[in-house]
């Protein structure tokens, strides 16, 4: 006995026991990029109609939008298939987005009026501002309150595209009552982008084959019928899509949906309710009952042998579905961007700056300023900024891109005079992709004056005057203009101290040698140019002033009437230093020195005569008569009284 139950034992430990789908390997899905996922639904998160402004001078529509970055964009398609109103009556769209929004909108047969809270089109209302940061029912009492009555208002997350039909129903309720889940099928359709996709594989995974699994969550009240329309699609934007695919398509949903599926591929199918295949229009297939779980749905595919949960996606109740799948013959050496949505990041950073833009023209100048604080909304780092010609760099200190180039540099294209063409090349960090912005901007038609340290003019002018050396003067006027002047009438340098200005060219011709009027100069990007030199020297070699301002007057072709054209500039003074002394120096030193020595010889003769001996002293009679005295004796009483003696003589 007990070796028959040892027997059973073992016979069942040898048998494989094959997993069910709620107990398959657990697989953890991961977001994914290679596939795009896109569905229509007329489903709102919240919604509801009203009759309110039926006979009113317009219809009102409010359109909420919650998106989840700081920059989105989506298209809004209006028509008026099915109205019942007047084509001339006016409809209104008032957009609120809770973060910066780009629409595009497009109607081929109205003229709606669209305000919004970031993006004004058309005409500009105040109380765009005061429906911001408002929930659903406090929103639709201020619009109805705004403007007499509102007739839908539709809360939606991160539209792509929004089809939109107008018109009224005078069997809506007459009060706009705001319910989740609403379904705004009578009115509106939206294109949602699935922003994440996900997928996973298993180590073991067949390349080739590959499982989708769509998962539609309907509402406990939607029960309709309705059919939903599923395409799948093999792609490879840049070279030939793959022919060696096996796919399996999983599809669940309530019993009573009906899919219909359109796909050029052979696609094998599980799906809940009935489906159909278009190639195969009267064929239709037996619904079945599919595990209600992702791990049971996931399991299921593992079950059938497809370890490559290629697409995993949960979408609400949907009339579209369509399945974009990358897949390229292994050949091709290039393969499609990765990101399903960089077309759309490049678009963000180009809305961005054509929204912002930071070049500016100036006469004779590009310059681009840009804060890197501004660019913190962009999904993507800005590392490196040029002009179209790539040596024309913008340098970037810790808080702007900078870049400033003379106009007739790096490709910039001039048109009729007065407008500037030039692109900007933006690097981006994660792919070190070059995202392409074209600008222009209008050159000042304006009367200038600038000053040049060489007689070739070259860019950039300066504002600093050297004394006693020329200085080059240009005095310019874009063509374009229907004005255009005639000539330099006079020119003339005022500094902050000398009275009067001293002129440079008077009424009739230049004043002195120090003057040159330069020959005429064909025009240079397109301005009309008159140049002159001249050299500014002070009388009496006396201190120079700090600053001065120069001007020039010019006469008017149109109507003879004159402008003035100033510019101030700082005098620097280029003089050498004295390299040798003059006479006056001269002169000085030499008396000083001669005074010097003849005061130096008598102390020295003071000091001889106060200290030498006595006996060596002559005796002097005193009892010789006045009558013997002689000239020599005479002679020697006059040298011993000197200028520095104190003794008198008897």
């Amino acid at each position: 006995m007990e070796a028959g139950l040892f027997l059973a034992a073992l016979l069942l430990s040898c048998t494989p026991i094959r997993t069910s789908p709620t107990t398959a390997d657990v697989c953890t899905l991961q977001q994914l990029a290679k596939d795009k996922v896109s569905y229509t639904t007329a489903k709102a998160v919240n919604g509801c109609v009203s009759r309110s402004t039926v006979g009113k001078p317009q219809e009102v529509h409010v359109l909420q939008v919650k998106i989840e970055k700081q920059m989105w964009q989506f298209q809004l398609n209006v028509s008026s298939a099915g109205r019942t109103t007047p084509p001339e009556r006016k409809v209104l769209f008032v957009i609120i987005c809770d973060k910066y929004c780009l629409v595009t909108v497009h109607s081929g047969d109205l003229h709606p009026t669209y305000v919004s809270n970031n993006l004004v089109l058309g005409v500009t209302d105040n109380m765009s501002r005061a429906f911001e940061d408002t929930s659903g029912e406090q929103l639709v009492q201020r619009v109805k309150e705004h403007y007499g009555g509102i007739t839908s208002f539709t809360e939606l997350k991160n539209p792509h595209h929004i089809h939109f039909r107008v018109g009224e129903d005078a069997s809506s309720p007459e009060d706009c009552i705001v319910q989740p889940g609403f379904n705004a099928q009578r009115y509106l359709q939206t294109e949602f982008l699935v922003q994440e996709v996900k997928g996973c594989t298993s180590p073991g995974a067949k390349k080739g084959k590959e499982a989708h699994i769509l998962r539609m969550q309907q509402g406990p009240a939607e029960t309709s019928s309705q059919p939903v329309e599923v395409k799948v699609n093999v792609v490879c934007p840049e070279a030939k899509p793959l022919q060696d695919l096996t796919i399996l398509l999983i599809l669940q949903s309530q019993p009573s949906v009906t899919w219909n599926i359109d796909t050029q591929r052979t696609v094998s199918i599980m799906a809940s309710g009935k489906h159909r295949i278009s190639r195969f229009p009267s064929e239709q297939l037996d619904e079945r009952v599919l595990p209600d779980s992702e791990q049971g749905l996931i399991g299921l595919a593992h079950d059938k042998g497809f370890d490559d949960i290629a697409s995993y996606t949960d979408i609400p109740s949907a009339t579209h579905v369509t399945l974009e799948l990358h897949r390229c013959e292994p050949e091709v050496k290039t393969l499609p961007p990765p990101p399903a949505q960089r077309p759309d990041a490049v678009n963000i950073v180009q809305t961005f700056f054509s929204l912002f833009p930071p070049w500016k023209c100036t006469d004779d100048s590009i310059e681009i300023v840009m804060p890197k604080m501004n660019l913190q909304d962009l999904n993507d780092y800005i590392t490196d900024i040029t002009l179209q010609d790539p040596r024309c760099r913008a340098e970037q200190n810790q808080t702007h891109f900078v870049l400033r180039r003379y106009l007739g540099d790096c490709h910039t294209k001039l048109e009729s005079d007065i407008l500037a063409r030039n692109k900007l090349i933006l690097t981006l960090a994660s792919s070190l992709e070059q995202v392409e912005v074209p600008f222009e901007c209008s050159l000042p038609p304006e009367l200038r004056l600038q000053l040049y340290r060489t007689q070739d003019f070259k860019w950039p002018s300066t504002t600093v005057l050297e004394v006693n050396k020329a200085a080059y003067v240009q005095v310019s006027f874009r063509a374009g203009s229907a004005q255009r002047f005639l000539d330099v009438k006079e020119c003339s340098l005022q500094t902050a101290t000398e009275e009067p200005q001293q002129l440079l060219i008077p009424p009739v011709a230049p004043l002195g040698q120090a003057v040159t009027v330069l020959k005429p100069t064909e025009a240079t990007l397109g301005r009309e140019l008159h140049r002159f030199s001249f050299v500014y020297s002070l009388a009496g070699g006396g201190p120079f002033p700090p600053c001065a301002t120069l001007s020039c007057r010019v006469a008017w072709h149109v109507n003879g009437s004159t402008s003035v054209a100033t510019l101030e500039v700082t005098l620097q003074d280029t003089r050498p230093p004295p390299s040798s002394l003059g006479i006056e120096a001269v002169v000085g030193i030499t008396f000083a020195a001669f005074l010097i020595g003849t005061l130096l010889t008598a102390a020295l003769w003071c000091i001889y005569s106060h200290t030498r001996p006595m006996a060596k002293l002559q005796p002097v009679a005193t009892n010789a008569p006045a009558s013997e005295s002689s000239s020599p004796n005479h002679s020697i009483g006059s040298t011993q009284s000197t200028p520095c003696s104190t003794s008198s003589m008897a």
